[in-house]
């Protein structure tokens, strides 16, 4: 078997002057007219539910794409989107497309049901015309799983690169960003993205993350896996949408103390968002990740419902915010 090309993995030095944007490709303007558009295409957790893929949360501005985490099930919902107005073409085999769009991914942490589906990003869309590398920014050992992916996934490479089929030296390959510090990660002409450290679990400091997408019509907020802490809601002020993961406090009430220790040790509940809600004062709360313990969708939103009269929605596969 041939080797894989020296460049199926490319590792960029992480934010080597403090405060210093990861990637900028120019400073930010402010523009007469801009559309930012969300795309919930994943909403689930680690329990599996057919109608949930893992973690993904999309955001579009004027075509250009920025997807936060890479859950399973999540990379096949681009599809769904396919010919929306705010969308990318979808052509097939092509760079100036929806694939080649798909070349940002910002990683909250690495639990699974948050990562699973990065193979399939850093591979399918490649297969379909993505020709430059794939940019990956996320926590402490992103390098080492990329590197294992390709691996994984060599014998498939290889006859691609190698074969009748015509494929790009590049489209598969991988830029890593490993952070460890609240820090501007992405700047461009339109949207600055600001990771910031958040508490979640046994997870050491730095090991887990949100993001803050400021664009030129909306800030909008992404909270990863978290438990609640008032230091985090600096980052949550100002926020259009805040989307945060959501626990019921009924159900996890119903668990072993093991276990609602360790849930409160790692996730927030509705009581507790409703407070971040109440002093954050969202456009629109999105509630993610939702953890029922037995409950039901319905029964979650009756629960939030009761200790928060702000503007939320508890979030569906594919539900689209404007």
């Amino acid at each position: 078997m041939k080797a894989l090309p020296k460049r199926a993995f490319i590792v960029a030095l992480a934010g080597s002057l403090a405060g210093q944007p990861v990637f900028a490709e120019s400073q930010p303007d402010d523009a007469d007219h801009s559309e930012t558009t969300v795309v919930m295409l994943g909403t689930g957790t680690p329990v599996l539910k057919h109608d949930r893929a893992g973690q993904a949360i999309l955001v579009v501005v004027d075509k250009e794409m920025y997807l936060f985490d890479a859950g399973p099930g999540s990379v096949r919902h681009f599809d769904a989107l396919s010919g929306k107005d705010f969308m990318p073409e979808d052509i097939y085999f092509s760079n100036d497309s929806v694939y080649g769009e798909m070349n940002k991914v910002f990683i909250t942490h690495l639990d699974s049901d948050h990562v699973l589906g990065l193979p399939e990003l850093m591979l399918r869309p490649w297969i379909m015309g993505r020709s430059e590398p794939l940019k990956v920014i996320g926590p402490q050992g992103l390098e080492d799983m990329t590197v294992n992916i390709l691996e994984a996934y060599r014998d498939d490479i290889d006859h691609r690169l190698h074969g009748t089929q015509p494929a790009n030296e590049l489209g598969f390959t991988v830029e890593v960003t490993e952070i460890g510090d609240t820090q501007v990660v992405h700047q461009d002409d339109k949207v600055t993205v600001t990771a910031f450290k958040v508490p979640h679990g046994s997870w050491s400091d730095g090991m887990a993350f949100g993001y803050r997408v400021e664009t030129p019509g909306k800030t909008v907020v992404i909270s990863g896996d978290t438990r609640h802490d008032e230091a985090l809601y600096e980052h949550f002020e100002g926020a259009d949408i805040l989307i945060h993961e959501v626990m019921s406090e009924t159900g996890v009430s119903q668990l072993p103390q093991d276990w609602q220790d360790y849930m409160y040790h790692a996730h927030t509940s509705t009581r507790q968002l409703a407070e971040i809600g109440r002093k954050i004062a969202p456009e629109l709360l999105v509630m993610t990740h939702p953890l029922l313990f037995g409950q039901t969708d319905e029964q979650l939103r009756d629960e939030m419902a009761g200790y928060y009269d702000g503007n939320f929605v508890l979030a569906s596969d594919l539900d689209i915010y404007e």
